[in-house]
């Protein structure tokens, strides 16, 4: 068995040589209005801030019924050092936006919390009945997989280490490469996100809203179908569905700020179904 762990290795290390830097999951990022509280939550793993800053650096982030003279100050931001200190290492945390936690950059101006961050999810596989942590995690795989142009010399690794698993009397199961998935749900109806036995879900890209024509357009007027331009980020479906192995999410503006008044909108998904780790017998 030590050439088939050797080989595991290589897969995380060539990952690793190829990436130029340390594995690196899919980014969140977590905005906090100024008084209300920022949740970070990581299933499965833990918090690895990447960034953390308090004040503001854009106009429209947090500017619903706020007057203008109160977002106009864009140059001002100062590092939240308190958000590493409470959630690097943890699963979840949670952490204040205000003032009288980071101080005030700019008085008079609206501020917000921004956190990026990402989670870091380690795989653990059963070889021989002996529980090994291998130094490659199946959401790294994929993130990098599916940005980097120039990973054929990964891709043949990969799968030569599916190969020596199945050769060794274990079946491969997809460790290397997890199952990538996408669904579009029309305005009102459910979008129903699923992996097989013993996976579990993690988005890895969700937007409302509308960006061309064609999609979920059935029985709708030309004029709520013009707007092709409007389409926002969401994170609701991360945090309600990631870590498990099923779950609905309602195509709505009632879930989802409206990007776009009177445009018909659709929910896009993309997600990976990835191994569930297992625990380590004691």
């Amino acid at each position: 068995m030590k050439f088939v762990l050797f080989t595991l290795f290589l897969c995380g290390f060539v990952l690793e040589i190829n990436a130029g830097r340390g594995f690196q999951n899919p980014r969140a990022l977590r905005v906090a209005c100024e008084e209300s509280v920022a949740e970070i939550l990581c299933v499965n793993g833990s918090i690895s801030v990447i960034s953390a800053k308090y004040g503001r650096s854009d106009q429209t982030t947090c500017s619903d019924g706020i007057p203008d003279d109160q977002t106009d100050k864009t140059d001002c931001s100062t590092r939240a050092d308190l958000v590493f200190q409470r959630c690097d290492g943890e699963s979840m945390c949670t952490v204040f936006a205000s003032s009288s936690v980071f101080g005030d950059p700019c008085v008079g101006t609206y501020k917000y919390l921004e956190v990026l961050y990402r989670c870091e999810i380690p795989f653990v596989i059963d070889i021989s009945d002996k529980c090994t942590l291998l130094p490659v995690n199946l959401v790294s795989a994929a993130a990098l997989i599916l940005h980097h142009n120039k990973m054929k010399f990964v891709l043949f690794t990969l799968f030569l280490c599916g190969f020596i698993l199945k050769v060794n009397g274990k079946s491969s199961s997809g460790a290397c490469l997890p199952e990538e998935k996408s669904l579009v749900a029309c305005e009102g109806r459910l979008a129903r996100l699923h992996c097989g036995e013993g996976q579990a879900i993690y988005v890895t890209r969700a937007t409302y809203g509308r960006t061309e024509k064609k999609t979920c357009r059935a029985g709708r007027p030309a004029d709520q179908l013009e707007n092709t331009e409007c389409s926002t980020d969401t994170e609701e479906v991360g945090e309600r569905c990631n870590g498990k192995q099923w779950c609905k999410v309602k195509a709505s503006d009632y879930v989802f700020r409206d990007p776009c008044y009177g445009t018909y909108k659709y929910l896009e998904v993309e997600y990976i179904c990835y191994e569930v780790p297992q625990l380590c017998p004691e």
